[in-house]
């Protein structure tokens, strides 16, 4: 079960960015930028939420979701589909590993930090290694002779601001399902 919910959840904020979100962000930017990165790419948030509950074992459905949505939804290439998919869930991992090793230091004291607050600050060091590594195998692929400061900017804003927005809707429905048991209860 726990390999479904991930999957699911995946694909279900992917189809709610491409239809909702995305003819939005096509309507103020510019295509080109939106056609790889995105400014509130909601998938994130279920990649960093679902590592923070469920732990690592939501690596391999979020790498298959993310490939399934790609090609299935975006028609994308295959290769590139599995090596952008393999840059995002390694990314996931060396995020949330990174956060550990910062933890571990006494100058950033995270430990007083409510959760919400420490998966948004993992979901950005999440976002640094996506949208550095993304970026560049975009560079390079696409011919650019140097790395792309405007996409790589895009990604990193569009995981984030994905992350928060996520982030908000996982907590409003969390409350909702406490206060509908209380109300059955009573």
């Amino acid at each position: 079960m726990k390999f479904l919910i991930p999957f699911f959840a995946f694909l279900i904020a992917f189809i709610i960015h491409k239809y909702l979100i995305t003819p939005f962000e096509i309507f103020i930017f510019s295509a080109d930028i939106i056609e790889h990165a995105s400014f509130c790419y909601l998938p994130h948030a279920i990649r960093i939420i679902s590592y923070y509950l469920l732990g690592p074992v939501v690596l391999i459905p979020i790498f298959l979701s993310q490939c399934f949505t790609f090609i299935v939804f975006n028609n994308a290439d295959p290769i590139n589909t599995i090596l952008l998919s393999s840059i995002s869930t390694l990314s996931i991992y060396f995020g949330f590993n990174f956060y550990e090793l910062i933890k571990k230091n006494k100058i950033f004291n995270i430990f007083n930090f409510v959760d919400w607050k420490k998966i948004i600050i993992v979901g950005f060091s999440v976002s640094l290694f996506n949208s550095t590594l993304s970026c560049l195998y975009l560079s390079i692929t696409h011919g650019f002779d140097h790395f792309h400061e405007t996409l790589n900017l895009t990604y990193l804003t569009g995981d984030v601001l994905g992350l928060v927005f996520g982030m908000l809707l996982f907590i409003i429905t969390i409350k909702c399902i406490g206060q509908l048991k209380i109300n059955v209860s009573n």
